[in-house]
């Protein structure tokens, strides 16, 4: 959602963007290349998209060169870019290292509404017969993966921003919900000149429920982790907020 609405503003977001399935009709909004750059670094790690760990990634020559290839393109070609791909989240100080001055828009979700959106769509994938079921059984297998998973993947940009408070900014998708003007606070925060689009002008309500309920637990162990970087999460809201309040007078 958020992405459609940035490329709407006129933000060049990938040549070949994935397109819209059963769980996104809207369209993914994703750089194909970028997506099959991160699968084939994570496979290469021994690793698929379901990262439920911290471990640091071996970058083999090749992908140094198809990064370097894929950042010197887009220089060229677009005064303005950039890329989503959840994946991402595990390899921004690589990409902070080729691109100093990108910015990052982190976008979280509360745990348990992640939680289920994810365990729902590996569902009705099976429902629909497609894929693997071995490999689409592994939320079933493992109760804890998709929530192990939301924490690897928070606790990496939390690291993230901690480290580059300047270059980063959050929102939730509460704040987006309740009809955040990100477009005009992106401009005034950093510059970018792209054409204000309201938010409510991509917000599709069917698709973003809202529904959180209690979040099942099999490591109790987890729950002091979930917590602290659901606070964490929190605090990079507000500061978004002052930042609006303060520094942009959107109050």
């Amino acid at each position: 959602m958020v992405c459609q609405l940035l490329h709407r503003a006129g933000l060049f977001l990938g040549y070949d963007l994935l397109g819209a399935t059963f769980s996104n009709p809207n369209g993914h909004f994703e750089d194909a290349e970028v997506v099959e750059l991160h699968r084939r670094i994570l496979a290469d790690n021994g690793r698929t998209w379901r990262v439920g760990k911290h471990f640091t990634p071996v970058i083999a020559d090749s992908h140094w060169d198809t990064m370097r290839h894929l950042v010197e393109r887009r220089d060229a070609e677009h005064e303005l870019w950039g890329f989503k791909d959840p994946r991402v989240c595990l390899f921004l100080p690589l990409w902070k290292h080729l691109l100093p001055h990108a910015r990052v828009l982190i976008v979280y979700r509360h745990f348990a509404e992640a939680t289920r959106s994810l365990v729902r769509r590996q569902a009705r994938e099976i429902f629909l017969g497609r894929g693997s079921r071995e490999e689409l059984g592994h939320f079933w297998r493992e109760p804890d993966l998709a929530l192990r998973m939301w924490l690897t993947h928070n606790e990496a940009l939390l690291s993230f921003a901690l480290a580059h408070p300047e270059d980063t900014l959050a929102v939730s998708l509460d704040m987006i919900r309740d009809g955040f003007p990100l477009v005009r606070v992106l401009n005034a925060r950093w510059g970018l000149g792209l054409k204000e689009i309201p938010t409510e002008r991509v917000f599709d309500s069917r698709l973003t429920s809202g529904q959180r309920g209690k979040q099942p637990v099999s490591d109790r162990r987890l729950i002091g982790r979930v917590e602290t970087v659901w606070k964490e999460l929190e605090r990079l809201g507000e500061r978004t907020q002052r930042c609006v309040e303060e520094e942009i007078g959107l109050a």
